[in-house]
């Protein structure tokens, strides 16, 4: 026995050094980088050249929209019959809680209230690659801060732009957190995915995340003249944000994720095994100790079963979703009770307002409803899987500065160790919180907003930072 720890010890070395060497061959190596299209047209019909103009915004939702999902609401129909022997969401969405949330929707949430919520913040429009972008611009207060530092922030799905309207005041007035006002503050920019919140949908196929990661640069660059700046993502929002420092290292001060999306390698996986029985040979920090390989692939196996959907035919339950709210309901929301922390799928109502209300979860349903797009959404999915160099492309050293705040209840139960991350890119700041899950701009915003300052203030010296204020 003792025999065999020794060796396994010696692999979980020899696993490590090939790690470091492997980060070392890429950072160093002489090679082709993937050549990816700079330019694209998603919009319809042949190519046109974009409307480069930018348009204010104002989320103005018709009367006969909301009378018509009153009329749904109404008549939706539940009747299956929840199991005897299972009271919580172990099967899926509890029938109890759906009537609950049924309930609610139909006599007690105002989309009006919500909507004036979400205008609060100024909305704009541009046409980029021949889609029509929706974002918010949210600027500091005037002449409180020495540093105003350009800030992207990507969501991810189930979300929409909704997930961050608790943390961009935080970012674009870092005084209310008692940071040093004089310090640095955000200009922050939060655009709406293709095909998802307000943004129009791609009417070609091909339009994955390195497509998305180009747009928005140009939305960054070509048409806020923010010649470099800061991006933050989570979900998608990671690849998204992390496929722009792979394209566009130059525009970019560094990337702050709070999730990070990556391929596997032989390496990796290695690491992952024998960290799971050697936590102290194989991780230099404390915070691994209990990590267990087996438990993150059950878990996913188990919590995945939406995604293999929607990356094989999202045509066909997006047909269902569009045409249900109470439907989409569900499909969205049991997402936001696993994802927050697995253990509340042990719960009869999913945990789903331990961390969220119900207007604000059914707002981020309201925003797939209104605009039709669950189905566009889901074929992000598709096209991901169907491009056919992502991996080649995911194997890109970011060389940019990077920082991870990771949550331990994300998907899969285990925050990514930083040994890990550290062979992939220039990872310069990693922390694990104590508690949350997947959707953090949404769950803890006040912690992730720190986080992203103190990832600022560690790498602002690496640069030298002008007050930046873009165009509207």
């Amino acid at each position: 026995m003792g025999r065999l720890s020794g060796s396994l010890a010696a692999i979980a070395v020899i696993s490590i050094a090939y790690l470091q060497l492997q980060k070392y061959f890429v950072t160093h190596k002489k090679h082709v980088k993937p050549t990816f299209p700079r330019h694209g047209f998603y919009g319809p019909g042949r190519y046109i050249p974009d409307d480069e103009r930018i348009h204010t915004f104002h989320i103005n939702v018709s009367d006969k929209v909301i009378i018509d999902l009153g009329h749904r609401l109404r008549e939706a129909r539940i009747n299956h019959e929840q199991l005897e022997d299972v009271s919580d969401f172990s099967y899926g969405f509890n029938k109890n809680t759906l009537q609950e949330f049924l309930h609610y929707w139909k006599n007690d949430y105002s989309w009006k209230d919500e909507e004036a919520k979400i205008n609060i913040f100024s909305h704009f429009t541009t046409q980029i690659e021949g889609l029509n972008v929706h974002y918010i611009h949210a600027k500091p207060p005037l002449n409180k801060y020495q540093k105003i530092v350009p800030l992207l922030l990507v969501h991810g799905w189930p979300g929409n732009f909704y997930e961050f309207y608790k943390l961009i005041p935080l970012l674009t007035d870092p005084g209310l957190q008692g940071h040093d006002t004089k310090r640095t503050a955000f200009e922050v920019i939060v655009p709406s995915i293709p095909g998802f919140g307000f943004s129009e949908a791609s009417h070609k196929s091909g339009f994955d995340q390195i497509a998305t990661a180009r747009i928005f640069k140009k939305l960054m660059v070509d048409r806020l003249d923010f010649m470099r700046f800061l991006a933050h993502g989570g979900d998608w929002g990671s690849l998204i944000v992390s496929n722009i420092a792979r394209e566009f290292p130059e525009h970019l001060y560094g990337i702050h994720l709070n999730n990070v999306l990556s391929v596997p390698t032989i390496p990796r996986t290695i690491i992952q095994i024998l960290g799971s029985y050697f936590p102290s040979l194989t991780f230099l920090s404390d915070t691994p100790q209990n990590y267990s390989f087996k438990e993150i692939f059950m878990e996913k196996l188990f919590e995945s079963g939406y995604l293999h959907i929607q990356a094989t035919k999202p045509d066909t339950i997006g047909v269902a979703l569009n045409d249900s709210p109470i439907g989409l309901m569900a499909w969205i929301l049991e997402k936001f009770s696993s994802l927050t922390n697995k253990e509340y799928r042990k719960l009869s109502d999913g945990g789903l307002e331990k961390k969220f209300t119900k207007d604000e979860l059914l707002t981020i349903v309201m925003i797939y409803w209104i605009n039709g797009n669950i189905l566009s959404s889901q074929r992000y999915y598709k096209e991901f899987f169907s491009h056919p160099d992502r991996i080649e492309f995911s194997k890109e050293y970011i060389d940019v500065p990077v920082g991870v705040l990771a949550f331990p209840n994300d998907f899969g139960g285990f925050p990514t160790p930083a040994e890990m991350l550290s062979s992939i890119a220039t990872l310069k700041h990693y922390k694990v919180m104590e508690n949350g899950g997947h959707f953090a701009a949404l769950e803890e915003p006040v912690l992730l907003a720190s986080d992203i300052y103190e990832f600022v203030v560690k790498i602002v010296p690496e640069f030298d930072f002008e007050v930046l204020v873009g165009s509207m």
